[in-house]
């Protein structure tokens, strides 16, 4: 509460004053100077202490409802709710970041479901539906939040439909299509190079590999940690030498607790998507994304005999019905559980018959 210095969700320094209203509502809003900032918080302090705040609010927030646009009331969503709520709330800022972009000038007072559809149909030219999908969700999600704060009196988007989303197989890199990849992202941007391999030896999702601090990595006993995860356990994950190598590679930039930094900035990484699209575009690897790097190592565990319960355990995921989707990239996996099935089955009837190891492979044999 009170005056702070904040960034946006696009990474921008704002100056916000925050102050709780004797009735438990918030006034939030940003301002261009610390000096106009001071003087607003001093009128609503001595409203409070004269009493008269309630004329003040009314001032202060008369018609800004009717004018806050989808721009500013998903600033209100992040900071008050995705924050608050949100194990990993730099999801839903990603999402929010082009529903800004198309969306962010409509009042959110006459925002219409035409304007979703509008949304929808550019989104499209940009990425698969399943991406437009979980966009669309984050844009339900924030309306409803809207609804629940009474900045609107109706659900514009209630039962909006998703686009339908078309299964297809797994595609997934190989070994040599992963090490040219980031061979040609570190011709690009070094500092992208070592992300895109750490993200290729860890599975790490794209914003944890954003968000791992240094405190995270231990290259003495070789373990990378996840803290805030998507299901909201922590992991952790062994490091290969190829990841380790990468790591030791970078810059160390003090007071900077980022793994993956800017020296212009002195901040975290945000925006790898230029030197990995000119990366993959010189490595004939157009079709990769992020998420395939994630899809490359888990194929690449199970293929190399790692469980699918370990693979649950190093994914993250919740349910192992999701980690499944790999188990048809080790063939010989059913047949190792069932032969090792039988192998327990018939060293416990050993045990019980009490029978000599010659003469139970004799009795076998017949």
């Amino acid at each position: 509460m009170g005056i702070n210095h904040v960034r946006d969700h696009k990474g921008r320094s704002r100056i916000q004053l925050s102050k709780r209203w004797p009735d438990g509502s918030r006034f939030r809003r940003y301002f261009l100077n610390v000096t106009v900032a001071r003087k607003t918080l001093s009128r609503i302090e001595e409203a409070i202490t004269m009493g008269t705040w309630r004329k003040l609010q009314e001032e202060l927030t008369h018609g800004r409802e009717a004018e806050i646009t989808i721009a500013q009331f998903a600033e209100t969503y992040l900071s008050d709710y995705c924050r608050a709520h949100n194990t990993r709330p730099d999801f839903k800022e990603q999402a929010l970041v082009p529903i800004v972009r198309y969306l962010g000038k409509v009042p959110l007072k006459v925002f219409r479901r035409k304007h979703a559809h509008e949304f929808v149909a550019k989104r499209s030219q940009e990425v698969a539906p399943a991406t437009v999908n979980r966009n669309v969700a984050v844009l339900k999600h924030l309306l409803t939040f809207a609804l629940e704060r009474e900045y609107i009196e109706s659900h514009p988007l209630v039962k909006f439909r998703m686009l339908p989303e078309e299964r297809k197989a797994l595609r997934v890199m190989t070994l040599q299509e992963e090490r040219r990849l980031v061979e040609a992202v570190a011709r690009e941007d070094p500092t992208i190079a070592a992300y895109v391999a750490v993200l290729g030896e860890t599975a790490l999702r794209k914003s944890e590999g954003l968000h791992l601090k240094r405190s995270n990595v231990d290259l003495q006993s070789r373990m990378l940690s996840v803290e805030k995860t998507k299901s909201g356990k922590p992991r952790y994950i062994p490091l290969t030498e190829y990841a380790i190598r990468w790591l030791n590679s970078l810059v160390r930039i003090i007071d900077c607790p980022w793994v993956f930094a800017r020296l212009d900035t002195r901040d975290r990484l945000r925006d790898p998507r230029g030197p990995f699209e000119r990366g993959r575009k010189k490595a004939g690897l157009n079709w990769v994304g992020f998420h395939d790097l994630r899809h490359f190592r888990a194929t690449q565990w199970v293929m190399r005999g790692v469980d699918l319960r370990t693979v649950q355990e190093l994914l993250g995921h919740s349910s192992i019905t999701t980690t499944m989707r790999y188990a048809h990239f080790a063939p010989d996996h059913a047949s190792r559980a069932v032969h090792r099935a039988e192998q327990l089955e018939v060293e416990e009837l050993r045990a019980k018959s009490g029978r000599k190891d010659e003469e139970w492979d004799e009795a076998k044999t017949w």
